[in-house]
Order: C-alpha cells, then structure tokens, then sequence
C-alpha cells in the first residue's frame, strides 16, 4: 500500500549504503562485538502513546551460515525461523525483485495473538564482496496503524543503495 510520508536520506559515514527513512525517526551507527558484523545502523520511530515503536536496522555481515551464496544464506534463515517458535511464524517468504542484485525476504508475525506483538520483515541482498551479505530488517508493531506503519517501513527499505 504507498504511504506518502516525510522522508530524511541517510548514509553510512563510509558511504557503503543509504536508505531514506521517515523524517521524524532517529538514527546511529551501531557497533558490534560479533565477529560476522561488519557495519550497521538503527533507525526508529519515537514511541507511540503505548510505547510502541517500528525500527529499522542494517547490518553488512559475513555470512552466518558459512555460505557464500545468497540461496544458502536465506534458506539457514528461513530453517532457524521455522525452527524457533519464539521467532514467530513465517508468512511469506521467497525471492524478490527490490534491487538490482540477487534478494530474499522472509516476513513473519507473531504467534502469540493475545497480546500486541512485531512483524518482521527481513530482506537478504548480496555486497560487492562474495559471502558478505547486507541484512535489512523491518520491525513493526500490531498497533492500530499496523497497515501503514508497514508500509512506511516497506517502502523505506526499498530505498536502500549500496
């Protein structure tokens, strides 16, 4: 569904990526103690009334599951998911045409109906460099504007450039 919404460009400060995220949101650079991250940033909308927030992160890494091709990484993904119940349930999943490499996406919702949880969308796109891959998540709270605040979201990781 396009949203229109007020939009602020971000880089990284070594220029590996930039992504447009809605203007009212904050950002930072992330630093890791992982060996497998390389860089990254997280974004995030200011609470709601509740405290709710929807997040975006960012993160260029070696690959998690030994891989260096993109298939085999998405597909560890998709097997750890499908395995942890704690990390919902997948509702779809599957290649997508979002950017000019090669990508997945896995989305999932919560489990646990009774109560305001997150959907995910995780999207799973190749570097410059073999077996590095950058992994763009979109978190989203089932707030009442869960349609929107994922469309925003959407549409915001579809900006992203190497």
């Amino acid at each position: 569904m396009p949203v229109k919404y007020a939009k602020q460009k971000i880089e990284y400060p070594s220029n590996d990526f930039s992504i447009f995220i809605p203007k009212n949101w904050q950002w930072k650079v992330e630093q890791y103690n992982h060996e497998n991250f390389i860089i990254g940033i997280d974004a995030g909308s200011k609470p709601n009334d509740e405290g709710y927030l929807d997040i975006i992160s960012i993160q260029k890494a070696k690959s998690f599951s030994g891989s260096t091709d993109i298939k085999s990484e998405y597909e560890f993904y998709l097997k750890m998911i499908n395995e942890n119940p704690n990390s919902g349930k997948v509702e779809e999943s599957g290649m997508t045409n979002i950017f000019d490499t090669k990508s997945y996406f896995i989305s999932t919702k919560p489990i646990n109906t009774e109560q305001i949880g997150t959907e995910i969308i995780m999207i799973l796109t190749e570097s410059e460099t073999k077996g590095v891959f950058y992994y763009l998540n979109g978190s989203v709270s089932q707030t009442n504007d869960l349609e929107m605040n994922k469309a925003i979201v959407i549409q915001s990781l579809a900006t992203f450039k190497q």
